[in-house]
């Protein structure tokens, strides 16, 4: 009998599951089921980007929510940067009672908290935020990248068709999303019931940083209630 809750778990343009490890552990101890999918193309090289479309990153997305959907009848789906915009695109089966947005794109590239990592590069002579940045341009092909764009504009739009409890979590030391994408994710959101809350001490990888042990309590206590 299908009884536990399950969690799909959905990674990031051009990064894995690792992204989102940490809180896929915290779930399970928790007594969840947890499934972390590798989307079309990421499998780490270059050469498996080039050719895959954004409709693949959804197919992978909703191949997964099927395979959880028959081991558990109360799902919640919990994208991170990319995967928020998978997770809007996926079917609205009624299984699903929750959706959870991480540090979701609406408007990628903080271009300030970048000039400011820049800046702190320089004074430590350190150039850990540099090379992050030129390897992000180097990392993917130039299709992959169009891809990403035409995905954002597909999916903006949608929110206004998101009727499901939402929960938004949104970093406020982010360099990838603009934290005011999260401001437009909750406003054009058609859920009733929809929370947002921003988070100090993180950059754009939420799960791996100071403030998971807070966001993680936050995203069990969504749960719990969407569940009661």
């Amino acid at each position: 009998m299908k009884e536990k809750i399950g969690c799909l778990l959905v990674h990031g343009f051009g990064g894995g599951p690792g992204e989102l490890e940490p809180l896929a552990k915290f779930l399970e101890s928790k007594g969840m089921q947890t499934l972390l999918p590798v989307l079309k193309g990421h499998t780490g090289k270059r050469a498996d980007m080039k050719g895959v479309s954004y409709r693949d990153w959804v197919q992978s997305g909703e191949a997964a929510l099927k395979e959880l959907l028959d081991r558990c009848n109360c799902v919640f789906v919990i994208g991170f940067s990319m995967g928020g915009l998978v997770a809007v695109s996926l079917p609205p089966f009624p299984q699903i009672k929750g959706l959870v947005l991480l540090n979701t794109p609406i408007y990628p590239w903080n271009l300030k908290r970048i000039l400011l990592n820049l800046v702190e590069d320089m004074k430590r002579r350190h150039y850990g935020h540099f090379r992050f940045y030129v390897s992000c341009i180097l990392k993917f092909p130039l299709s992959a990248l169009i891809e990403f764009v035409r995905f954002l504009r597909a999916v903006k739009p949608r929110f206004r068709e998101v009727h499901t409890p939402l929960f938004i979590a949104q970093a406020l030391q982010d360099d990838v999303v603009q934290p005011r994408s999260a401001e437009y994710i909750h406003r054009h959101a058609s859920s009733l019931d929809k929370t947002l809350k921003y988070y100090d001490g993180s950059a754009h990888l939420i799960c791996h940083s100071e403030a998971r042990f807070q966001l993680f309590e936050d995203i069990l206590a969504f749960i719990q209630k969407c569940c009661s």
